[in-house]
């Protein structure tokens, strides 16, 4: 009995045994082989990692540990099947492209799949040997530069990325310069060629502005650049690696404040050197009450961009009006760095006769170049205002009114016989209905379309710019409206000179009271809200500019004929 028990158990044993050794011969069958071109690299060298496995899958295999050390350059996978003996022999590899993050002993770590294990290999990364120390002169080397190394707040600092080689490239790819606590705009990017230790380089320059907005230490990090060679052809069997690395080292730069002994209640404009400029757009200078004057201030300022510049408050008197427009900016960008421009627009309207003085002009800035404050001024300028034209135009009407009735009196107490004056007027009075004959004749006479054609254009470009005058004053758009008189004048009188509403009156003087009332409105110190321009609408309806030169023609026909 009990041998048959120890018989029992032996089978047990035996079939375990070889089912455990049927499982290990499965578990063998299965390979996964990890592989590096190289075991030893520089620190802006890259390898070729090969990962292989016997079995065609498309599955894949987490490769996330390599992230810790390295950078992912590159993954492809492909599958091959080939036949030896009679039998078929099937593999699948994963070809990784990696970039070293640090110097020292690195490891790929062991991978995985199923039941497959692979071996860790140890990679060794030795520093980048800096062109100034490699007698052999190096195919490839990258710095980074700044032109300095204590700063202050808000100042303009130039870093240069430069990288310098001899190999071929067809093409490169960087992040971009990225520095926290601080504003960054790349500025200039240039291709040229440079000597180095007798040796010709090409050299490819990116130059940036950082603006620094805190004071304390500021830290440019390392920058790493991935330069590709034209070869594209790696993988199983290739050893040839189509990428290089290239990295700088970090750049720290001191931040100072904002100094203590700065003007207060000044903008802080650390820069080399601003300047200002005015110009008056009216050429020549003329100042009339009444009448708009447009003045522009530039500020340039070398190192700082255009949100860093202010506007200059020019605050109105009672001698003269402002308003400010939007002003334009910009800036220009070179391997000097960043230089702001800001135009300032002011409008200006004198309000007394007289002459009025415009204030100094100044700004406060800090000359990094000298480290001290400056202030750049513009002089005061004397504007000499003359009366409106209009205004004048009014006080000759109601100077002439009285000389005219003052000399008809006189006439009438001549000394003219009354028979004498009599016949006269009878002549004259004949003359003038000859001429009124001749002109109803005229009208009865067929008239040719085509020589109406003219005027039909003038009078429905009129009609149409009427048309605007009444939306304008419906609106309250009186600023609208002046220019809308103006292109009115122009049209009626036939004369583009017409640029203003003191020609205007001068041309049309019945119009020059409603004119003048229309400017104070907009540009007096009291404004009345009452203000209608009405009544000058409908003198600009009813105005005929084309009945004297009618009659005149006519007149000049008659004349002719007899």
């Amino acid at each position: 009995m009990i041998n048959c028990i120890n018989t029992a158990t032996n089978k047990i044993i035996l079939l375990v045994v070889f089912c455990t050794l049927i499982f290990s011969i499965n578990v063998n069958a299965l390979t996964l082989k990890s592989e590096v071109d190289k075991t030893s690299i520089t620190r802006e060298e890259t390898l070729n990692l090969i990962v292989s496995v016997d079995e065609n899958t498309t599955n894949d295999i987490d490769f996330t540990q390599l992230s810790y050390q390295f950078d992912i350059i590159k993954s492809q996978r492909s599958s091959r099947v080939t036949i030896s003996n009679g039998k078929k022999l099937a593999k699948t590899f994963w070809v990784l492209v990696l970039a070293p993050k640090e110097i020292g002993k690195l490891s790929i770590p062991s991978f995985t799949y199923k039941n497959a294990f692979s071996s860790s290999i140890t990679i060794t990364v030795t520093d980048q040997m800096s062109a100034s120390n490699n007698s052999d002169n190096p195919e490839i080397f990258f710095e980074l530069i700044s032109d300095k190394n204590k700063t202050y707040v808000q100042e303009q600092i130039l870093v240069t990325a430069r990288l310098y080689y001899k190999i071929p490239l067809a093409n490169y790819e960087h992040e971009g310069l990225k520095v926290d606590k601080a504003r960054v705009e790349q500025v200039f990017e240039k291709n040229k060629e440079a000597t180095f230790r007798g040796q010709r380089y090409k050299v490819l320059e990116e130059i940036y502005t950082i603006h620094p907005q805190a004071s304390g230490q500021l830290i440019v990090p390392v920058q790493t650049w991935r330069l590709e060679k034209p070869s594209r052809r790696f993988g199983i069997g290739n050893s040839t690696n189509p990428y290089v690395y290239v990295r700088s080292e970090k750049l720290t730069i001191d931040v100072l404040p904002i100094p203590e002994h700065k003007t207060n209640n000044t903008d802080w404009l650390p820069s080399e050197k601003i300047t200002l400029s005015a110009l008056w757009k009216q050429s020549p200078l003329q100042a009339i009450i009444g009448e708009p004057l447009n003045l522009q201030i530039t500020i340039n300022a070398q190192g700082l961009a255009d949100y860093q510049i202010p506007n200059l408050m020019l605050n109105e008197t009672a001698e003269f009006t402002v308003f400010e427009a939007q002003p334009e900016t910009n800036n220009i960008k070179d391997n000097k760095g960043i230089t702001g421009i800001r135009k300032l627009n002011y409008t200006i309207i004198p309000r007394k006769t007289g002459q009025f003085t415009l204030p100094i002009i100044s700004i406060n800035w800090w000359n990094v170049n000298i480290d001290k404050e400056e202030i750049f001024t513009l002089p005061e300028q004397i504007i000499v205002v003359a009366k409106s034209t209009i205004a004048d135009t009014i006080a000759k009407q109601n100077q002439v009114l009285p000389i005219l009735q003052s000399t008809q009196v006189k006439k009438s107490e001549g000394s003219m016989p009354v028979i004498l004056w009599q016949i006269v007027s009878s002549v004259f009075f004949i003359v003038i209905c000859f001429l009124f004959y001749q002109l109803y004749t005229l009208k009865k006479q067929p008239v040719d379309i085509k020589s109406n054609r003219p005027k039909n254009v003038f009078l429905s470009q009129q009609k149409i710019i009427i048309n605007h005058i009444k939306i304008h004053i419906e609106n309250k758009n009186w600023q609208q409206l002046r220019k809308e008189l103006i292109n009115w004048g122009q049209l009626t009188c036939k004369d583009e000179t017409l640029d203003s509403l003191n020609k205007l009156a001068v041309k049309i003087p019945e119009l020059a009271l409603h004119l003048q009332q229309l400017d104070n409105y907009l540009y007096g110190q009291h404004i009345d809200d009452s203000y209608n321009p009405n009544s000058l609408l409908e003198l600009i309806i009813k105005y005929k500019p084309s009945t004297h030169t009618n009659k005149k023609s006519v007149l000049k026909e008659l004349y002719t004929n007899d």
